[in-house]
This record gives C-alpha cells, structure tokens and sequence, in this order.
C-alpha cells in the first residue's frame, strides 16, 4: 500500500455493509496510504463523515448529492441543496460530488437529473472547487452539459467506463479519468485499452469501495486496502513500475486541487 492513493471512496457506506471503519483507516495508514477522497452522495452525510476522518488530514471530503436524490419520494431539489450548503458552511469541503447522470437505473426523470447536475456544477463554481461526475449509461447528455456548463475548477469523471469521446470532452475541460477495479474484469479491455491512451497526467486510480471489488477478489465488499490489485493492473496496462505509476498519481490529484491550477 505505500504511496498508493484511492481517489473515490465512501466511508458510510462501507460501514452500513459492515466494516469497521476506524480499524481500516488505521490500517490502510500504517501501511502506507497515501490518502484520497471520501466522497458524499446525499445532501446529510457530511457532518458524520467529517468527525469521522478529522483525525486523518490526508483524506479529502467531497460533498455532493447524486442522481438518487431525484428519485420519487424524495425531499425538493431546493430542500436537498440547502442542507448540503449548510453543512459546507460548517465542515472543509474539498469539492462536490458524486453528482451526475444515471440512465441505468432511471432515477425520478432525466429533466430532475439534470437540473439537479447542473445546480451542484453552479454550486461547484460559487465555491471554487472541482467536481465528481457520476456517469452511468448517459454518454451523450453528460457530455452536452459539460459543454454548456463547463466546471470552472474542472473535475474527475469517476469509475470511468464511457467511451473515449466522452473522456475527451472531459480532458478538454479540465477532467481527470479515474478507473476502478473494473479494470481487472477480463470483459473490459476496451477500459483498458483507454486508460492506455490516456496522458498519463490526466489518470487517476479509485476502489468506489464498498462496491466493485477487483479481480480476485470480485462480488465481496471492497475497501481501499485493495487498490494493490487496481495499481497492479493500470501498471501492466502503462507498461510501468506500480512505484512510478504511483508517483504520477500522487502528482495528479496534487494538482487538481491546487487552487491556482489552470487549463
């Protein structure tokens, strides 16, 4: 583990599936850990998340409420984003997200998730802070919004599986691509062969623990102790040591949350 970094994890939901939260960051550190983003997807979880990592400085929070939160019953959009804010207001907020599109799953209507992406990318710029997208089977409208309503700190496109157009809208505009354990999946060298094209200064690596668990290790709840098998991968696939891989990673999301950084 040491020097490698998880650039997209959540914390609440890994204990909600029954880890133990506080034994793991105090594991993943003496092993080395180099940090990463605990990443919020509702409008209430930072407050508990923030207590919960003060003690580790090296873990970023986001804040940020993903397509779900237009599912039928939820609270208004004005109602979520409100409570959110209140809570930045509060707690050191790194940037925003998980906010995007999700057509797979078809929550509330595509007009609510939009308006909701596009409020929280507003958001986003009033604050001077990065993004998250979330972005699942919608290719072709989440491009069109990041065209019409480019991020002005740019962002990650997370646990990328889209196609190589979508990851050039994205790179025009200030993204990162972070590639998860699906990486690993042998039905996926499409993602492979695109995190081989990539610049390698626009690539960064994530769990989205407790989901998508790398090969061998597929269907069981991931945690960030297992971005070895990731690295592993990504290294083979750039042909590079896993050492140097990490070191440009580390320099990647140095930069993206540099304040002053331009593109």
């Amino acid at each position: 583990m040491t020097g490698l970094m998880d650039t997209h994890f959540h914390t609440q939901a890994m204990a909600r599936k029954g880890v133990d939260v506080e034994k793991l960051l105090q594991d993943l550190f003496s092993a080395g850990f180099a940090g990463g983003i605990d990443v919020g997807t509702e409008c209430d979880d930072l407050p508990l998340r923030a207590d919960r990592l003060a003690p580790y400085p090296r873990i970023k929070l986001s804040a940020g409420i993903g397509p779900w939160g237009v599912d039928y019953g939820r609270e208004p959009i004005d109602a979520q984003i409100g409570t959110m804010v209140a809570a930045i207001e509060r707690y050191t907020t790194d940037c925003i997200g998980e906010i995007g599109l999700d057509a797979y799953w078809k929550y509330g209507t595509p007009a609510l998730q939009e308006e909701l992406f596009i409020r929280q990318i507003e958001l986003a710029d009033t604050l001077d802070l990065p993004i998250i997208i979330h972005n699942r089977d919608a290719d072709e409208r989440t491009g069109e919004i990041l065209k019409a309503h480019p991020p002005k700190r740019g962002g990650i496109l997370h646990c990328f599986s889209a196609t190589m157009d979508l990851a050039e809208i994205a790179l025009e505009r200030g993204f990162y691509i972070s590639f998860a354990g699906t990486i690993t999946y042998k039905k996926n060298g499409y993602l492979r062969d695109i995190l081989r094209d990539l610049p390698l200064e626009r690539v960064l690596l994530e769990t989205d623990s407790p989901y998508l668990s790398p090969e061998p290790l597929r269907g069981t709840v991931n945690t960030p102790l297992r971005m070895p098998f990731i690295y592993d991968v990504a290294a083979t696939v750039r042909q590079m040591p896993v050492s140097e891989l990490a070191q440009a990673i580390r320099t990647n999301f140095a930069t993206l949350f540099s304040a002053d950084r331009t593109f």
